[in-house]
């Protein structure tokens, strides 16, 4: 990673949610040495309390969870952000089929499975992190599209109008 990519990095805050400190602190230290600063949250409820004062840049979250599972916590994420503003990545060691399809489906934006390949995870954040910017980059291409259309539609409103009047 060179300076340049570890610079924005460290504008960029990653929430990190797991049960059990150990991972919390391993991601932690791999996410800081990658220039990114970091959050944690030890359950749902605390991370839901995180994003009820900030807005993270990204979360990475656990599955098993108690009281508030990883699932109920992202479907709880979704009804704050949309997938495009907030992504989640899924952290976790459950790894059947059918729980990625129930993840991706209720809103994550990737799945990565335990023990965490910490190369792995930062190429995964790192596209997730320019898929954003394409969005951001395409909504502010159609803000100004439409700012010029109202201009235009106005300029030309304005010159039948002079014409109209200038008939009478």
């Amino acid at each position: 990673m060179n300076a340049a990519q570890q610079l924005s990095n460290t504008l960029k805050v990653v929430l990190i949610v797991d049960d059990i400190e150990d991972n919390r602190i391993l991601l932690e230290r791999a996410l800081r040495t990658s220039g990114y600063d970091t959050v944690t949250a030890e359950s749902g409820t605390e991370a839901l309390s995180v994003l009820s004062n900030m807005q993270p840049a990204m979360v990475l979250l656990d599955w098993m969870m108690p009281q508030l599972s990883g699932l109920d916590t992202l479907r709880a994420i979704r009804e704050m952000y949309p997938a495009s503003k907030l992504p989640v990545i899924m952290c976790t060691a459950v790894g059947e089929e059918m729980s990625v399809v129930a993840a991706l489906g209720a809103g994550a934006n990737d799945y990565i499975t335990k023990p965490i390949s910490i190369p792995i995870l930062r190429a995964r954040m790192a596209t997730l992190f320019d898929q954003m910017a394409l969005i951001d980059a395409l909504d502010n291409e159609k803000d100004e599209v439409s700012r010029k259309l109202t201009e235009r539609t106005r300029a030309l409103l304005g010159s039948s109008a002079a014409a109209a009047a200038r008939k009478d």
